[in-house]
């Protein structure tokens, strides 16, 4: 699904891989890890590649590669919302070579964002300790999505 052409014609579309920060997704990085009390937070685009970061809190990072992709798990599921309280007891990330080893994550929040029914990346939020999610917590990862997702449309993209 990574790879789909469909997908990254769509993501190409918008003209924002390795384009400069923008305000908008920095805003709502920034909100995500104050409304979840977690270190790390990003928009990151899934190319088949990498996952690109549009913006990060709490990595000195612009990307990563694939092969080490929390957000993988949304091309094997129709939800669009995945929370793991603690990664080392979920059986989809008990494995990832960031939860056996360095840094050793514990906690993974994420919303898929789709443009267009394409699935172009996420919001998601992460912690090297577990965290238990609150309704409203979840509400508030929720609507950060939504608003990532609009600014991602909102982008001119090329016809």
């Amino acid at each position: 699904m990574r790879n789909d052409p469909a997908r990254l014609a769509a993501l190409r579309k918008l003209l924002i891989l390795d384009s400069s920060p923008e305000r908008a997704f920095d805003d709502i990085t920034r909100l995500l890890s104050t409304q979840l009390g977690v270190p790390i937070a990003m928009v990151n685009l899934l190319d088949e590649d990498r996952d690109w970061f549009k913006s990060c809190v709490g990595l000195p990072m612009s990307e990563s590669p694939a092969a080490t992709s929390f957000c993988e798990a949304f091309f094997s599921t129709a939800d669009d919302l995945i929370v793991v309280e603690d990664t080392a007891a979920d059986a989809r990330f008990a494995g990832h070579p960031l939860v056996a080893g360095a840094p050793f994550v514990r906690f993974y929040a994420a919303a898929r964002l789709a443009v267009d029914g394409q699935t172009l990346g996420t919001l998601c939020a992460y912690d090297m300790q577990p965290h238990a999610v609150s309704a409203e917590q979840f509400a508030q990862l929720r609507a950060l999505a939504s608003a990532a997702a609009s600014a991602l449309r909102q982008r001119p993209a090329v016809p």
